[in-house]
């Protein structure tokens, strides 16, 4: 009797001691999705298609430096900067709880036409990948106002930033090479616009989503791939503003080609 409560005994302590190994490994998982070591580099190949016209050019992502916790990127391209590396490059991006959360603080310019100065849109804790949302989910969201200057006339304008999960996907094929275990996140802006002129608000935009940006991540290497939509409908006060804003209409994208990082 002895000897068979013995053996139930070490058989209890081998099925507890798996069970404690194995809750340790899925506790211990911590994939990153954006590896953020200084050194750490990207090669995209950018489009851009606009007004009937299409442009590319390559361009290099690098981490170059570390604030507390926060991560710095320099881009440098031959011909055309990437729109999603572009808000990386003029901002910061750090972590939280290891590598389950990436948070994004920066700006995002949009360029107008006619010799305007281009809109800018701040980012406040835009997050990128969040471990513990679900497909769907909304990851974050902020809203503000800006003012800015048109024609020397002052215009508020109103917006509202939204990042949204899009779900995991276990592959991605970009510029032929197939990456696993992917990440997807949208991040959504939405715009509107008032001038005031001779005591009179006019309405400049309509409230409409303006940009929709798709990324994708790719476990253990980053941003394989990025695409923008923007597309922008000023309404038509010539007379009172005295100036013509054309609408905005262009799509880009950012595909890697190569990285570079510190194992």
């Amino acid at each position: 009797m002895k000897k068979h409560r013995l053996s139930l005994i070490v058989i209890l302590i081998i099925f507890c001691s798996s069970c404690s190994e194995e809750e340790d490994t899925f506790l211990n998982s911590d994939v990153d999705y954006l590896p953020l070591d200084i050194g750490n580099s990207w090669v995209y190949e950018n489009h851009l298609s606009q007004n009937a016209s299409n442009i590319q050019g390559t361009e290099i992502l690098s981490v170059d430096e570390k604030i507390q916790n926060r991560y710095g990127f320099t881009q440098s391209s031959d011909e055309l900067l990437g729109i999603f590396s572009s808000m990386l490059a003029g901002g910061k991006v750090y972590k939280q709880n290891g590598n389950q959360k990436i948070i994004l603080d920066g700006e995002y310019s949009i360029d107008l036409e006619n010799g305007l100065s281009p809109l800018q849109l701040p980012l406040e804790d835009i997050v990128l990948y969040d471990d513990f949302s679900s497909q769907g989910d909304i990851m974050s969201s902020s809203s503000g106002e800006f003012q800015q200057s048109i024609n020397d006339y002052p215009v508020d304008f109103i917006f509202k930033i939204s990042s949204v999960n899009k779900g995991f996907s276990t592959s991605k094929v970009v510029n032929e090479v197939s990456y696993e275990n992917i990440f997807v996140s949208e991040i959504q802006i939405t715009l509107s616009a008032e001038v005031f002129i001779v005591f009179t608000d006019f309405t400049l935009l309509q409230e409409q989503q303006i940009t929709s940006i798709t990324n994708y991540f790719a476990e253990d290497i980053g941003l394989i791939l990025s695409e923008v939509n923007t597309e922008i409908i000023f309404e038509d006060i010539l007379e009172q503003l005295e100036i013509e804003i054309p609408d905005l209409d262009f799509n880009s994208s950012q595909e890697l080609d190569s990285y570079l990082l510190d194992s």
